[in-house]
């Protein structure tokens, strides 16, 4: 019988309906400032994304364009401004950043109060202080939140083995800590640990990698590399999903956090195949092959409509919070 699939549009809403029963009485629209210094258009969609959720929730959206070429220096004034600036309740910085800037030194500029995504290591500290009485306040990781979140619909986890695969600050470790507040038995693994056996065992696998997004990567790399006449040409990566169907216990819950840009398809020459008109024609896939996982999984997340509408509430939901309570002070 195939899974259940995990409806993150339908939670989301679930999620925004308790917020703003939570923190109902703020005197003003909160409002959200997502700092850009880029021209990736990854980061231009969100950008339009964001706007478009805070529009739908009554919040106030500001994007503050600094350019490509803003250096340090000019990232972090914007933070120090925004950070000052009484009108503003929660900061984010978008992805990628430019060249010789430390995303860490960066957020940890931003004020905690204020730390839209819960990335900041004050916030990130409270995560693993606050064990599982949790607190109001806390501002969490947006995506971890979600994975964790949509693994609740599934059902209750004291004592059952977790599995999440990828160690990341915003998204594996802090789900890790979510699901030990909620008495799971959890594992972390990553590119060191044997994933397959871990989980083959496991009743609930979060994935989070990004793997074949950096298998990519690292082939358009040694590509470049032998191209200007270093080394050897490199053989074509493995681009399938990392979570295939035998990893899988039967009835086990699998959430899919993984986004990865690769392409549709390779050609003979190990080279993308393009479209007509002579670009790369690039995918979005998980980490988790869903079409055959759905088949022995007992809850899964969908390809569209999984973590990424519950992130998008989560983030709303920081700034609603981050609104409420500074506002209280």
């Amino acid at each position: 019988m195939p899974a259940q699939l995990l409806d993150g549009n339908a939670v989301a809403q679930k999620l925004l309906a308790a917020t703003r029963e939570e923190f109902a009485g703020l005197d003003r629209p909160p409002r959200l400032v997502a700092i850009r210094a880029n021209d990736d258009a990854g980061s231009r969609w969100y950008a339009r994304a964001q706007a478009q959720h805070c529009a739908a929730n009554n919040l106030e959206y500001t994007l503050d364009e600094l350019g490509a070429t803003a250096t340090r220096e000019q990232i972090l004034a914007a933070i120090v401004r925004h950070n000052q600036d009484e009108t503003v309740a929660a900061i984010l910085l978008h992805l990628p950043l430019p060249p010789r800037s430390d995303y860490l030194e960066l957020v940890a500029a931003i004020d905690p109060r204020k730390d839209a995504e819960g990335a900041h290591p004050v916030n990130l500290g409270k995560l693993l202080a606050v064990g599982k009485n949790g607190a109001k306040d806390l501002l969490v990781p947006c995506t971890a939140a979600s994975a964790v979140r949509l693994a609740q619909e599934a059902g209750a986890w004291a004592g059952k083995k977790a599995v999440v695969v990828g160690r990341s600050a915003i998204v594996g470790k802090p789900a890790a800590l979510l699901l030990l507040g909620l008495n799971a038995t959890v594992t972390v693994a990553h590119s060191y640990s044997d994933v397959a056996a871990e989980c083959r065992a496991a009743d609930l696998i979060i994935a989070a990698t990004g793997a074949s997004g950096a298998a990519w990567n690292r082939y358009r790399a040694k590509l470049a590399q032998w191209r200007n006449g270093g080394g050897e040409k490199p053989l074509p990566p493995d681009l399938s999903p990392l979570i295939k169907k035998e990893m899988v216990k039967e009835g086990a819950t699998v959430i899919d956090v993984g986004v990865n840009q690769i392409p549709r398809a390779l050609d003979d020459h190990g080279e993308p195949v393009k479209n007509a008109k002579g670009k790369p024609e690039m995918l979005y896939a998980g980490d988790v092959d869903f079409a055959a996982v759905k088949e022995i999984a007992g809850y899964i997340t969908p390809p569209q409509g999984g973590v990424g509408p519950l992130t998008n509430a989560f983030l709303i939901r920081n700034t609603v919070a981050a609104a409420f309570h500074r506002r209280r002070v």
